[in-house]
């Protein structure tokens, strides 16, 4: 009887630690010039689909992260984005924006700000019209030498590209690198983009894109993308865009997270899953 108790008890704790430190302090708002500087993860995944966390989970997630707006991609998949109308209405939350990972053996594209599901059956080049005439920004998704399908036609005509983004691999670092430089020299007002590609939620946020935004809407950040105005970051703090906003995020540089608690909200967790285990135990 003891054992149970005490593992109540740890459950008991961890549950109301847990509740005690889930708080959301103010995020700033952060301008410069006539710009909003918002911080984005334009590349995430959801449930239900390839993702661990639904939208109301990853809004939650993404305001801990001290993030301004987060893209729900899932691969060849828009049940998770549909969720995203439903969301509660709360002005101070971070935007959520409906995308896809469009997904073929030749290249994966993150498509931002469509409304429904897009085929990858067609050639890169058209699949990145369709993104466009649904309305929608056309991102490369870590592009590299394994995707075959980014050729100069099709970089020449994306809005976007992945440049920052974690990977333990050097080599793979530098395709992202050397094909947004390549982008850029067909396409000179090309985004620089920074993305977690995450699937589950400690990463969200690990690199991320400043968005140099004239509102703070959905439509806004698709706007500055396809005007290039942004900088992307990495998960080591390199800075990649134009010289003036490079300088510009290095001035203002908004904060990477904005949760005072997460050390106490993680040992809450380690409390609860105690207790649990501890109950699977004794019973």
């Amino acid at each position: 009887m003891t054992s149970r108790w005490l593992a109540l008890l740890l459950l008991a704790a961890g549950i109301a630690l847990g509740s005690l430190t889930d708080r959301f302090p103010p995020r700033a708002t952060i301008r410069s010039g006539e710009f909003l500087v918002l911080s984005a993860d334009l590349h995430v995944h959801a449930a239900p689909g390839d993702g661990a966390l639904t939208p109301f989970s990853l809004r939650d997630e993404a305001r801990r992260a001290g993030l301004d707006a987060i893209v729900v991609s899932n691969h060849n998949q828009f049940v998770a984005a549909r969720l995203i109308p439903w969301l509660p209405a709360d002005a101070d939350a971070p935007l959520v924006i409906a995308g896809e990972e469009i997904t073929h053996y030749d290249y994966h594209l993150i498509a931002v700000g469509i409304d429904h599901r897009l085929s990858p059956a067609l050639p890169l080049t058209a699949v990145i019209t369709s993104v466009h005439d649904a309305g929608g920004v056309a991102i490369a998704a870590h592009p590299g030498r394994t995707y075959r399908g980014y050729d100069d036609a099709a970089l020449a005509r994306v809005d976007g590209a992945e440049v920052a983004r974690y990977d333990p691999r050097e080599d793979h670092r530098r395709e992202f690198v050397e094909y947004f430089e390549r982008a850029k020299r067909l396409h000179p007002g090309v985004a620089p983009i920074g993305s977690s590609d995450v699937h589950v939620s400690a990463g969200l946020g690990r690199s991320r894109t400043f968005v140099f935004a004239r509102e703070r809407t959905a439509a806004a950040v698709l706007e500055a993308i396809r005007a290039g105005r942004t900088v992307a970051i990495n998960d080591r703090g390199q800075l990649f865009g134009e010289p003036d906003l490079v300088a510009r995020v290095r001035t203002s540089m908004p904060a990477v997270r904005s949760d005072p608690h997460r050390g106490w909200r993680r040992l809450a967790v380690a409390l609860a899953w105690l207790g649990a285990a501890g109950l699977v135990v004794v019973a």
